[in-house]
């Protein structure tokens, strides 16, 4: 048995903020809007203006769904339809420009996350590293998890993702973090799971590079520049 979830004007719409629906096998989550369209007609009009979280992860229309136990939340834009705050660029991180995209006045905890080049690594000098990415899938990764943060967080919150390319300099932030919500502890949370998923899923590469030379970082390998 599934648990729905519906916010704001869907909630309104369904009559209710929260159903448990039986879902078929092969259902896919387009099935399943169908199937609340069907409920409630209304419903039809408001397709495409929201989106749809399976277990807290943004899914697609053709996303299978589980016979069993699942937690699926419709997803309205957020308050000021603002969504998510990027940036991937070659530009100096400034601070209060990612704390400025996050501050609400309904987000009483504002958490600022800076990630920034240390100046040795296993015993070697680093004096500065030189950032790639496959520049468009890598902004889209970015703009990606930034929008299942917010779907994670719900109403009212408010993330902002900044990441260098090129050369960042030992002592300067190469990725900004920021994250806004009612409570700390979600803050913190939240901040933790967005670093941590970009580091694993973003493809952006460094080199590190010293006074004896430079290596690629590569997962936990150390690939000598040519």
């Amino acid at each position: 048995m599934a648990r729905l979830l519906f916010f704001a004007s869907l909630a309104e719409t369904m009559g209710c903020r929260e159903q448990a629906l039986e879902i078929e096998p092969g259902w896919t989550v387009g099935r399943l809007l169908n199937e609340l369209e069907t409920q409630v007609p209304a419903m039809k009009a408001m397709r495409g203006r929201y989106r749809v979280a399976v277990d807290q992860k943004m899914a697609s229309s053709e996303a299978a769904l589980l016979a069993g136990a699942q937690e699926i939340a419709l997803i309205p834009p957020v308050s000021g339809g603002r969504g998510a705050w990027v940036r991937l660029d070659h530009e100096p991180i400034v601070s209060e420009e990612v704390l400025e995209a996050v501050r609400r006045p309904d987000c009483g905890a504002v958490l600022l996350f800076l990630g920034c080049v240390r100046d040795s690594f296993q015993g070697e000098v680093v004096e500065k590293i030189d950032y790639s990415a496959y520049e468009s899938m890598a902004l889209a990764e970015l703009k990606g998890l930034a929008e299942e943060s917010l779907g994670r967080l719900g109403e009212p919150s408010a993330v902002a993702v900044w990441h260098r390319l090129g050369i960042v300099a030992a002592g300067e932030a190469s990725v900004a973090v920021a994250v806004a919500t009612p409570h700390r502890q979600a803050a913190y949370q939240e901040g933790q799971w967005l670093i941590d998923a970009l580091k694993a899923r973003v493809p952006i590469w460094k080199k590190e590079i010293g006074p004896d030379g430079a290596v690629w970082i590569e997962g936990d390998a150390r690939v000598p520049s040519m």
